[in-house]
C-alpha cells in the first residue's frame, strides 16, 4: 500500500465484512519508512559482503581496526606537533622579540656610554666606538623586524630614533670640532692665543706696583726736605734699591727698563749729593734739584706704560670664560661681555700710544668675536644634545614596550596552548573510544555475517539429519564468500534431497495404485486405484515440471558465464568455472533421475527412453 507523510488511508479488510477505513499516525509511516530503509541498507549490505570471502572480510575487518587506530595514531602525533609548533613559535618569536630587545638595549647603552665619553674627553676615538655601536644597533633592529608584524613596527619606529640619535650626534661632534677638541685647535684655540697675546702685552703695561714704589720714594724725598732726618735719606736709599730690583724683574721691554734704570741711577746720585748739601749746611732749596727732574722723568715713562688694572681685568675675563666653558651657563658670555668693554675703557683712558691702543683693543676685538662664535656654537651642542637625549631616552620605552608586549602575548599564547593542549586531549580520549566503539562494532557485525549463516547451517543440517527441513539459508546469487556458496550447496543438497524423497513418494504412490489396480475385484475398487494412479501421475508430472525448470535455471547460469567469458577476455574465471561444474553436475543428476523413472515408461509403452521423455515433457 502507498504511504503518506502526513496522514493516509489505509485500508484494513476483515473477512464477511465491508473494508474498515481508518487513519494512521504520520509518526507510524516515519517509523514504517525508517525500518523499510533499514531493510534495504542491510539487504545491500549483504549484497556487498557476499561479494567478499571470509579471508578478505577478516583482512577488511582488520583492516579497518588497523586505520582506525592509525587514526587515532595520526591524530595524537597531529596534536603532539601542533603543541610542538606552537612552543617553537613562542621560542621562534617571543624569546627572540626578548633577546633582540635587552641586545638593542645594551648596544644602546654602549653607545650613549662612548657618546658621554667624547663630551668629557673630546677625543676623535670616541666617535668611531659609537658609530661602531650604532652599526650593531642597526643590525639587530634590522633582525627585530623580521620577526612579526608588532616588532617590525617598533623596528621601524627604533630606526627612526637612530637616525635622528646620529644625527644629532654628527651635529654635535662637528660643532665641538669646530669649537676645538683641545685647547690649541678650533675657535677656542683661536681666542685663546688672541687672550694670551693679550696677557702677554698687559704685562708690559703692568706698572703699578713700580708706579707705587716711584710714589713711596717721592713721599720719603719729601718728609726728607721737610725734616732733615737721616732715617728718611736711609729709607729712601732701600727703596730706591727695591724699584731697582723690580725693574729688572718687571715684564716690561728691555728698552723702557734701560731707560728708567739709567734714570734711577741720576736719581739715585743727584738725591745723594742733595741729601748731604741739606743735612751740612740745612739748605734744601725748596726740594728741588736734578733728582726732582729724574723722578718726573721716570714718572712719565711709567705713564706711558701704564694701563691700570690691565692684567687683573684679564684674569677675571679668563676666569669667567673658564666658568663658561665648565658650566655652560648663559650668564658668563654676558660678564665676559662687560669685561671686554671696561678693557677698552681702561685702554682707552689710559696715555699709552695710539699704536699700543689699537693693538690691544684689535686683540681685545678678536677674542671676544672668537668666544661669542664659541658661545654660539656651544649652543647648538647644547640643542643637539639635548635631540640626542630625547631619541635615546625614547628607544629605551619602545624596546621596554617591547618586552612587555612580548610577555603578555608569551602569557595569552601559553594560555591557549595549555587550554588547545587539554582539548586535544580530550578530543584524543574521544577519538580514541571512537575507534574503539567503531573497532567493536565492525568485529560484531563481520563476525555476525560469519557467526549468523553458520548457526543457520548448522540448524538446516541438524534438521536435514533428523528430520525435514523446511527453511533455507539466504544467498545472493554469484557471491563470492565461501559461506554464501556452503549455503548455495547446503540449499542444492536440501533441494536434491526433497525432489528425490518427493520422486520416490510419488513413485512409490504410483506403484502401489498400480497394485491396488491389478488386486481391485470390483468396479468401484478399480475406480478407487484408477484415481489414485491418476492422482500420483499428476504428481510425478509436477516432479517433471519441477525438474525441467531446475534444467532451465541451470542451463540459464551456464549461458550467463559463457556471455561473459566472450565479453571479456575468454578466459572463465575460478568462480565461473566452479559455477559450470555445480550446473553440470545437478544437470546430471537431474537426467539420471529421468533416465530412471522413464525406463520402465518405455519398457511399457514400447518406446525408447527418449520418446518417453518426450512424452513426458510434453505432459
Amino acid at each position: 500500500m502507498p504511504f503518506d507523510r502526513r496522514w493516509t488511508r489505509q485500508i484494513y479488510c476483515q473477512p464477511s465484512a465491508l473494508p474498515v477505513c481508518r487513519r494512521v499516525p504520520a509518526g507510524v509511516e516515519r517509523a514504517a519508512a525508517a525500518k523499510a530503509r533499514f531493510t534495504r541498507m542491510e539487504r545491500n549490505m549483504v549484497k556487498i559482503s557476499s561479494k567478499l570471502r571470509i579471508g578478505e572480510r577478516l583482512g577488511l575487518g582488520f583492516g579497518l581496526v588497523g586505520l582506525l587506530f592509525v587514526g587515532v595514531v595520526w591524530h595524537y602525533h597531529q596534536t603532539l606537533r601542533s603543541v610542538l609548533d606552537n612552543y617553537q613559535q613562542l621560542h621562534a618569536v617571543f624569546e627572540v622579540r626578548k633577546s633582540l630587545a635587552l641586545e638593542i638595549e645594551i648596544e644602546m647603552a654602549a653607545a650613549r656610554e662612548a657618546e658621554k665619553n667624547f663630551l668629557i674627553e673630546h677625543q676623535e676615538r670616541f666617535v668611531g666606538k659609537v658609530e661602531q655601536h650604532l652599526q650593531t644597533l642597526r643590525a639587530k633592529v634590522a633582525a627585530l623586524a623580521t620577526v612579526d608584524q608588532p616588532s617590525r613596527q617598533t623596528a621601524e619606529e627604533i630606526q627612526a630614533l637612530i637616525t635622528t640619535y646620529q644625527a644629532s650626534f654628527h651635529a654635535v661632534v662637528e660643532a665641538w670640532r669646530s669649537m676645538g677638541l683641545d685647547q690649541d685647535s678650533g675657535i677656542q684655540g683661536s681666542f685663546r692665543n688672541r687672550i694670551h697675546r693679550l696677557h702677554e702685552l698687559s704685562a708690559n703695561y703692568n706698572v703699578d706696583r713700580l708706579y707705587t714704589s716711584l710714589l713711596q720714594i717721592r713721599r720719603n724725598e719729601k718728609d726728607f726736605a721737610l725734616r732733615k732726618d737721616p732715617r728718611y735719606r736711609e729709607r729712601v736709599r732701600q727703596l730706591i734699591t727695591e724699584f731697582r730690583l723690580l725693574v729688572e724683574t718687571s715684564d716690561l721691554q728691555q728698552a723702557v727698563k734701560q731707560k728708567l734704570l739709567a734714570e734711577l741711577a741720576v736719581y739715585a746720585r743727584t738725591f745723594a749729593e742733595y741729601s748731604d748739601s741739606a743735612l751740612k749746611a740745612g739748605v734744601v732749596d725748596g726740594g728741588k734739584g736734578p733728582f726732582r727732574d729724574a723722578a718726573q722723568r721716570m714718572e712719565a715713562i711709567l705713564d706711558a706704560y701704564q694701563v691700570p688694572n690691565l692684567e687683573t681685568s684679564i684674569l677675571k675675563l679668563r676666569r669667567r670664560e673658564k666658568d663658561f666653558l665648565l658650566r655652560g651657563d648663559e650668564s658668563y658670555p654676558q660678564m665676559v661681555v662687560d669685561l671686554a668693554r671696561s678693557i677698552r675703557a681702561q685702554i682707552a683712558a689710559s696715555m699709552i700710544a695710539p699704536a699700543d691702543k689699537e693693538l690691544l683693543n684689535g686683540l681685545l676685538r678678536d677674542y671676544q668675536r672668537s668666544f661669542l662664535v664659541l658661545v654660539s656654537r656651544r649652543a647648538i651642542i647644547v640643542e643637539r644634545t639635548r635631540e640626542m637625549d630625547a631619541a635615546a631616552n625614547d628607544v629605551v620605552p619602545l624596546i621596554q614596550q617591547n618586552v612587555d608586549q612580548a610577555n603578555q602575548m608569551m602569557a595569552t599564547r601559553t594560555g591557549e596552548i595549555t587550554a588547545s593542549s587539554q582539548a586535544g586531549v580530550r578530543l584524543s580520549l574521544i577519538v580514541m573510544a571512537c575507534a574503539i566503539a567503531l573497532a567493536i562494532l565492525f568485529a560484531v557485525l563481520i563476525t555476525a555475517r560469519i557467526v549468523r549463516p553458520v548457526r543457520q547451517m548448522a540448524g538446516l543440517l541438524d534438521d536435514l539429519a533428523y528430520g525435514t527441513p523446511t527453511g533455507r539459508v539466504p544467498t545472493v546469487p554469484g557471491g563470492r564468500d565461501e559461506i554464501n556458496a556452503m549455503g548455495e550447496s547446503l540449499n542444492a543438497l536440501i533441494d536434491h534431497r526433497a525432489n528425490f524423497l518427493g520422486w520416490w513418494k510419488a513413485s512409490m504412490g504410483e506403484v502401489m495404485a498400480l497394485r491396488d489396480l491389478d488386486s481391485a475385484r470390483t468396479e468401484a475398487a478399480r475406480d478407487e486405484a484408477s484415481r489414485d494412479l491418476h492422482a500420483a501421475e499428476i504428481a510425478k508430472v509436477q516432479q517433471l515440471n519441477a525438474i525441467r525448470g531446475r534444467l532451465l535455471q541451470h542451463s540459464q547460469r551456464i549461458v550467463e558465464v559463457s556471455r561473459r567469458a566472450l565479453a571479456g577476455s575468454g578466459r572463465l574465471s575460478a568462480e565461473d568455472a566452479k559455477i559450470i561444474e555445480h550446473s553440470t553436475q545437478a544437470m546430471a543428476m537431474l537426467f539420471e533421475a529421468l533416465a530412471m523413472e522413464q525406463a520402465p515408461v518405455a519398457e511399457s509403452d514400447g518406446a525408447t527412453p527418449e520418446a518417453a521423455a518426450q512424452k513426458a515433457f510434453a505432459v
